[in-house]
């Protein structure tokens, strides 16, 4: 898993074609105290060797400030000083090949010949997780799938903000919603 590019860089670099299945999911464990966890700090495997993208240490922290942005809106501070945070935080990725796809970037309108307002790009798919363990219990917490078409010259540049936006709105889960999944798990 240590080889997987998250999403969240690539979504950061590029734009992804439209019409692509896009899903956000979020998974918990029922178990987990939620009221109790007030702060958080990096994993120490987020420190581990990143390849493709996440090789530039720069894509790493452009990652990193994303989610700290999402984390501080689910109501976490980030631990201070030698404070033992209440979860751990990492991310891991993956992206896939998709289909070559072939978009006019508008110059046409503008006397460009087609050959050259034409633009050929590799869609990808990609897929980020993001892990919230306790760190009091090495159990996980809560999870966050966020699983987008990347690579393309039509994605709204905002379209990484929207998704983890999207799945930290779930984060803590309802105490309705924990009852319910503790119900299924005991089947």
């Amino acid at each position: 898993m240590r080889h997987l590019v998250p999403v969240v860089a690539i979504a950061l670099l590029s734009v992804g074609a439209a019409g692509a299945k896009n899903s956000i999911k979020t998974d918990f464990n029922p178990k987990a105290e939620f009221e109790r966890y007030k702060t958080w700090a990096w994993s120490p495997d987020v420190d581990q060797p990143q390849y493709g993208v996440l090789h530039d240490p720069r894509m790493r922290e452009r990652v990193q400030n994303a989610l700290a942005k999402r984390l501080k809106t689910a109501g976490l501070r980030p631990a201070e000083g030698n404070e033992k945070p209440d979860l751990l935080v990492s991310y891991k990725g993956d992206v896939g090949e998709g289909q070559r796809v072939t978009t006019s970037n508008g110059a046409v309108s503008h006397g460009v010949s087609p050959e050259y307002a034409t633009i050929e790009f590799q869609e990808q798919h990609a897929t980020i997780v993001v892990d919230l363990v306790d760190n009091q219990t090495s159990s996980l917490a809560w999870r966050l799938y966020v699983d987008q078409a990347i690579g393309g010259p039509n994605d709204p540049p905002d379209k990484l903000a929207k998704a983890l936006d999207k799945g930290f709105a779930q984060y803590p889960p309802s105490p309705s919603e924990r009852k319910r999944k503790a119900r299924e798990l005991e089947k």
